[in-house]
Order: structure tokens, then sequence, then C-alpha cells
């Protein structure tokens, strides 16, 4: 069974498998030669050599024919005692066992080897070519985005800072956008007055309050997250505020507040809460985009 795979894979792994096979197979032809080569060097049984072993002995017989020696007498009577018995006559040898055996079945295992390693070569190579020829897979169609918050909100007054004669007062403006990625944007708008008061006065200039400076702040994805809940909307960040002066560089304030805007929102129309720093205040106005 064909494992599916990629096809640089399938090919690197088949040149592996044949590399290995070949390998293998020289290295059991060496030692099988090597096997046999020791074999034949081996004495047979009873101390006699191989035929490979044996001395020619032509030149001998060419110098005494046969009838030219001069053969001791037979022996006659009865034999000595103490003469040594007769050798016993040699065992046949054992058929060698040929060399070309083993070869044959590792040579045998090689070519299997080799006929899986080509399979798999040839399947790469269509999986390949079959990849080649078949066009891109578009991937899923990507969600719209859901619609970013757009709308302008109003607070009532809230406490800023509290000092040691009165309070510094503010009375926030919020504009909500979407961004180009989908995000939500809010820009705060903090106009401030200094009033001999404990709590925010609902008109500070009828309250005899004295206007102050005016400060901006912007947030925007990911500093400002957005949690919406049915309804409900929640959106978190850190408000850092800047002095916005007429014809020069915004120059920042140095004062971060955490800023927490939580409203509910129905047929268009918002209400809710705002917290910025330790003051609350209630917030209304319009909001679409849910």
């Amino acid at each position: 069974m064909l494992v599916a795979m990629d096809a640089p894979v399938a090919g690197t792994a088949a040149w592996l498998v044949l590399g290995a096979v070949l390998g293998l197979l020289l290295a059991a032809a060496v030692a099988a030669w090597v096997l046999g080569a020791r074999r034949r060097r081996a004495p047979g049984p009873g101390g006699q050599v191989g035929p490979e072993q044996r001395v020619d002995d032509l030149a001998d017989f060419l110098e005494h024919p046969p009838g030219t020696r001069s053969e001791p007498a037979a022996p006659t009577g009865w034999a000595a005692l103490s003469a040594p018995p007769p050798p016993a006559p040699a065992a046949p040898r054992a058929a060698a066992d040929p060399g070309y055996r083993p070869v044959a079945v590792l040579a045998l295992v090689a070519l299997a080897l080799v006929g899986c390693a080509a399979a798999v070569a040839a399947a790469a190579r269509a999986l390949e070519r079959a990849d080649a020829g078949r066009p891109a897979a578009s991937g899923p169609a990507p969600s719209p985005s859901p619609p970013g918050l757009a709308g302008r909100l109003t607070a009532a007054g809230l406490v800023l800072e509290q000092r040691a004669v009165g309070i510094t007062a503010a009375y926030p403006e919020l504009e909500l956008s979407s961004t180009g990625d989908g995000g939500t944007r809010l820009e705060l708008r903090l106009p401030t007055w200094n009033c001999l008061a404990a709590e925010p006065p609902a008109d500070p200039a009828a309250a005899g309050c004295v206007p102050s400076l005016v400060e901006h702040a912007e947030l925007s994805s990911p500093g400002l997250t957005v949690q919406r809940d049915g309804d409900r909307m929640v959106l978190r960040g850190p408000a850092a505020t800047e002095l916005r002066p007429s014809g020069s560089a915004p120059e920042p304030t140095g004062r971060v507040y955490d800023l927490t805007l939580s409203v509910v929102a129905d047929g268009g129309r918002a209400a809710g809460e705002l917290r910025v720093g330790s003051g609350t205040a209630t917030v209304t106005g319009g909001l679409s985009g849910r």
C-alpha cells in the first residue's frame, strides 16, 4: 500500500532506498566472495588439502617412468606388532556449498526493493504532474467583517480632578467611527471648568465656573477593546490626552485616563455610562453599526 506524500519527499525517499539497496548488495557480494575463498583454502578432513594446494608431480613422473624405480620388497610373514596401523581411508569430502546462492538470494531481494523504490518514484511523479495541472484551490471566502460603530455621544459633567478648593469638572464629547481594517476609533474631547463646588453643575457657565483647557484623546484598536453582549457594548482603553492650541502643534499633557464606555443601543439611540479616571457620568446620543 502506497502512502500519499509530497512529490519531492517521495522522490527523495525512493532514491535513498535505491542507494541503500545497492550498498547492501555490494557489501553482501564482498562478504560472499570472502567466505567462498576461505572455504576453498580450508584443508579437508584428516588434514587433506584441497586440489588447489596439491603439488604437481608431472616432472617427477617424466623423470622416473613406471617400472624404472626400485620398489622395496613386499614384506612377508607376520607384521611386526610395533608397526603402525595403516591409515584409515579418507572420508569423502562434503560437497562444497556453492558461494553463488547467497548472492542470488540477495540479488532477488534487491530487485524487489528496487521495484518498490521505482513504484514510489513513479507515484511521486504522477502526483507532481496532477498537482501541476490542477487549478489552485481557493480558500474559503472571508466572512464579512461586522460593521464598525459610528455615532456621537455626550456626557453630563464629571469630576476630572479634585482640588483643595473646588473641582475641575469635565463635560466629555465622544465620536465613534470605524477604521479601514474593521477596527474602531474613539475621539474624546474634554472641555474643563474650574468650579467652587463639590459636584459638577449642569450648566457650568450659569454656576459661575471658570472655563479652562480643552483636552483631546484618540483611542483605536487594538488599544481600544470592544465587547458586545446583545444590545449592550463596552469599550475600554487608555486615553492619553493632549492640548491642541490654535495655530500650533499638539502638546501632550502627560495625563492618561482609564476610559470605560458602557452603552445600550436601541433603534439608533444609545444611553449608558462613561468613566474617565475616577469620575463617572451618564451619556446619551446616537449610535449605529451594531
